[in-house]
C-alpha cells in the first residue's frame, strides 16, 4: 500500500480525500500558477507537474495534485485578486455558460524511476443571470476570494448555478471519480 501525499493546500481538496475514507499527509506547494488564455490546457499540466516537483517523492509514495481553472469565452478566470475583479468575473459569467477544468495528477516510483499520470477534466457549468445587488452581496462573503472564477459551487448550495454538465466534484476542486479511477490502475 503507497502513502498518499496530497500535493495542496485546499481545504476542499482535503475534504474530499477525507470524505473517500483515505488516509494521508499534506505537501503544501509554493509554485506559480501561470495560465494563459491561449494555452490555458498545456498551462494547467505544467502547473500541477510542478507541484508534484516540488514534493520529495519517496519509493511506496503516491502523490496527488490538482489546480482548477475557469474558463469563459475564451478567457481564464482564475482566482480574483480583489473585490473588483470577483464582480468582474462574477458579471462575466452571469447567464451563462462556462467551462471548469481540472488538471488531476499523480507521481509514483516504480522501479526507481517516476511515473506521471494526468487527466484534463471538463465541466460545463451554466449561471443564471445574475444581479447587481446579489454580486455585491456575495462579494461581502470570504467565499468568492479564494476559488478560480471567484465561486464556489458547494457554497450557498449553488446560488448561481442553473445546471451542470459533468463532474460535480470537479467544479469544487477535485474530481473524485477520476481520482478513484487513477488509483485503482497503479499498483
Amino acid at each position: 500500500m503507497r502513502k498518499i501525499v496530497l500535493v495542496s493546500g485546499s481545504p476542499r481538496r482535503k475534504e474530499l480525500l477525507k470524505n473517500l475514507g483515505l488516509k494521508f499527509t499534506v505537501f503544501i506547494p509554493n509554485v506559480p500558477e501561470q495560465i494563459r488564455d491561449r494555452h490555458y490546457k498545456r498551462d494547467i499540466v505544467k502547473v500541477v507537474r510542478a507541484k508534484l516537483d516540488s514534493a520529495s517523492c519517496r519509493a511506496k509514495e503516491l502523490l496527488i495534485a490538482c489546480d482548477t481553472i475557469v474558463v469563459c469565452g475564451g478567457k481564464v478566470l482564475g482566482k480574483p485578486q480583489d473585490a473588483h475583479q470577483a464582480a468582474g468575473f462574477l458579471k462575466m459569467l452571469s447567464g451563462r455558460k462556462h467551462i471548469v477544468y481540472s488538471c488531476l495528477a499523480v507521481k509514483y516510483r516504480q522501479g526507481g524511476q517516476a511515473v506521471y499520470k494526468h487527466r484534463l477534466v471538463a465541466t460545463e457549468v451554466y449561471f443564471r443571470r445574475i444581479t447587481p445587488a446579489e454580486i455585491t452581496a456575495y462579494l461581502r462573503t470570504p467565499v468568492p476570494y479564494d476559488k478560480a472564477g471567484a465561486y464556489g459551487i458547494q457554497e450557498n448550495k449553488g446560488l448561481f448555478v442553473r445546471k451542470i454538465s459533468g463532474c460535480y466534484y470537479n467544479v469544487v476542486g477535485l474530481p473524485v471519480n477520476d481520482l478513484i479511477d487513477m488509483l485503482k490502475s497503479i499498483k
